[in-house]
């Protein structure tokens, strides 16, 4: 059995939640160590099964000639309709016409699989049937606590005392005007951003506030080890508004960070009071970082069931999944 695992644009992806999530299914159908099961990025060399990682038009094009070829073709569903809009400058007005288009384009898939149970509703939404819920899955050993890096990084960026976190591109989505909003309200604490800034894509409102942070406030731009940014803060927060699984969330669940998040269907499968902190304003962020920070037993409770919940997302479940609906596509 060959599998092409495809992602259009992968040069300028790869540091995004979709590029991440491709390479995990790479690391997790490798970790398997299975003789029988071959993996490709090319679209153009022979294989059994084209998985398909975005929606664009190469994907269109090679989606189509693998089924004229009679192949058969997975189809990950990472974007929504609704992740699209507030992601950057005039994507509002495409939101719309996107989900007609993500319809029909998911629906053409042999199988279609999706990270969460919150994405699997909206693409059932679309007319899309029977989609299979496939979590993107954390390396567990790489995202992993390190001293040296919290040194190096906290030395690099001048950060002391508590670092409220959150890792990825500071689009209006994710509520970075939330976490600036909170921050200006909490000056005790150092906030920053880790993750490319992405300045051409922003909205004029996040270019303001990256360009003139409060002084407690740092936008880094990308890093180049995003497990030395886990390592320096202390607390990740991330305030976004939607996500079809936040594989940030899953990464410093993993790195041991205690986890503040907002209440919104996406994080379904990381519980309030369990795994993480949520809440739904200014006031009740406040309030969940100021009980993280003072509260050992519950930062050391919510550290210890992040872990379990990045152990029971990890690449080796999500690869023994892919494998077995391989197998079922092909009926072997």
């Amino acid at each position: 059995m060959k599998v092409c695992i495809y992602l259009e644009m992968e040069s300028r992806l790869d540091t995004s939640g979709i590029g991440v999530a491709t390479d995990n299914q790479r690391k997790a159908l490798g970790k398997l160590g299975r003789s029988g099961l071959k993996l490709t990025h090319d679209p153009w060399s022979c294989f059994d099964i084209l998985h398909l990682n975005t929606v664009g038009p190469k994907s269109l094009f090679h989606l189509f000639r693998a089924k004229r070829k009679g192949r058969k073709v997975v189809v990950h569903a990472h974007t929504t309709g609704e992740d699209f809009k507030g992601s950057f400058m005039l994507s509002d007005y495409g939101s719309v016409p996107l989900k007609k288009y993500l319809g029909f384009y998911y629906s053409q898939g042999d199988v279609v699989l999706c990270p969460s149970t919150y994405t699997k509703r909206r693409l059932v939404e679309y007319g899309v049937e029977e989609p299979i819920v496939v979590s993107n899955g954390v390396d567990i050993d790489k995202y992993s606590f390190d001293p040296g890096l919290r040194r190096e990084y906290r030395s690099r960026f001048g950060l002391d005392g508590t670092v409220v976190f959150a890792v990825g591109s500071p689009f209006q989505r994710k509520g970075v005007e939330s976490f600036v909003e909170v921050a200006e309200e909490m000056p005790e604490f150092n906030f920053v951003w880790f993750g490319p800034l992405r300045k051409k894509l922003q909205k004029r409102s996040v270019s303001r506030l990256i360009e003139n942070p409060p002084d407690n406030v740092l936008f880094t731009g990308r890093v180049d080890d995003v497990v030395g940014a886990y390592s320096a803060g202390d607390v990740f927060f991330l305030p976004s508004y939607t996500e079809n699984q936040g594989l940030v969330v899953l990464e410093a669940a993993a790195c041991g960070r205690p986890l503040v998040l907002r209440d919104i269907p996406g994080f379904n499968y990381c519980r309030d009071g369990v795994e993480c902190l949520k809440g739904d304003c200014v006031e009740e962020f406040k309030k969940h970082i100021m009980s993280v920070v003072e509260d050992d037993g519950l930062k050391m409770e919510l550290v210890s069931n992040g872990l379990d919940l990045a152990e029971r997302h990890s690449l080796e479940n999500t690869g023994e999944k892919l494998d077995q609906i391989y197998r079922e596509v092909l009926d072997l």
